[in-house]
């Protein structure tokens, strides 16, 4: 019991620490440019801005281009289950890829092997903006040449582009994922159960499946929070591509409003790090600690 008080202890001084960490860099960022007498007054003003948000959370109106003052939660909750949904199904889509690309890998013939490191370093080496444009332009060409729309490649009025973002977003996450699986998957197999699985007489087939990709899903949960970071710089770029009108769409058009700017890098930050806090957990329980 005390030992799991003082580990909610310790996660809610993360989750407080970092929000101020939010606040003192949204701060600093709006008032940089402010004359040196006015600057830390003005810094300080944000900061208890800031604070009260949290208290005064259904209070916060945003200003629209047509003259109007609107509640932030009526405009801001579309955007962001939109670019959310984006990288939930992006993160889904790379840990699948990254477990089949591994599994194949190290239990097919070489050639595949081959094949798929060449394709995976070759996509890794092109840019992610060039990577965009080639396949805007690609898909736009087909639909050109066949009047088959393959995918949205851009938002419209009435519809949101969701396979290509997802596609996209996914592609260096994938990329990573399957570089430290593979890794770790060469760690494992030089381990003593191995060799003793073979011994057995078990097909490598089993042992893979069984044995190696269950312990290196640890590897896989412990590296969650670089395969976040990396979704949400890709989702960046995506959004400006597609005119999306997504959630770093609305953090943009919101750049003159702070306390707006400060929610929501707030709320993109909630939910990642709830969910680092539950892979830790996972990742302590397959350890054989004991979890929360």
């Amino acid at each position: 019991m005390i030992q799991t008080s003082r580990i909610i202890s310790k996660y809610l001084l993360q989750f407080c620490l970092t929000i101020f960490g939010i606040g003192l860099i949204t701060a600093t960022s709006f008032t940089l440019l402010l004359p040196k007498g006015e600057r830390l007054v003005e810094f300080w003003n944000q900061l208890q801005i800031f604070f009260w948000s949290f208290f005064y959370f259904s209070h916060l109106e945003v200003y629209l281009k047509d003259f109007q003052y609107v509640p932030f939660s009526s405009v801001f909750l579309e955007p962001y289950m939109y670019s959310f949904t984006i990288l939930f199904f992006a993160f889904l889509i790379s840990i699948i890829a990254a477990l089949i690309l591994s599994y194949a890998v190290n239990i097919g013939p070489k050639s595949v092997r081959k094949i798929i490191n060449s394709v995976l370093f070759f996509m890794q080496s092109i840019p992610d903006v060039i990577m965009i444009c080639g396949l805007q332009i690609f898909f736009l060409w087909i639909f050109n040449k066949t009047g088959v729309k393959i995918v949205d490649p851009v938002n419209g009025f009435e519809s949101k582009a969701y396979v290509l973002p997802i596609f996209l977003v996914s592609i260096i996450p994938t990329i990573q994922l399957f570089q430290m699986l593979c890794l770790a998957i060469q760690e494992e197999k030089i381990k003593d159960y191995v060799e003793y699985a073979k011994a057995k007489g078990l097909s490598n087939s089993w042992i893979m499946i069984r044995h190696i990709l269950r312990n290196v899903t640890i590897t896989l949960l412990s590296n969650s929070k670089l395969i976040f970071w990396l979704m949400i710089s890709n989702l960046l770029i995506v959004e400006k591509f597609f005119n999306m009108q997504g959630y770093f769409t609305f953090l943009f058009n919101n750049t003159g409003s702070p306390e707006i700017f400060f929610m929501a890098l707030v709320l993109l930050f909630i939910p990642f790090f709830l969910l680092e806090i539950i892979f830790k957990q996972i990742v302590l329980k397959m350890k054989g600690g004991e979890a929360i």
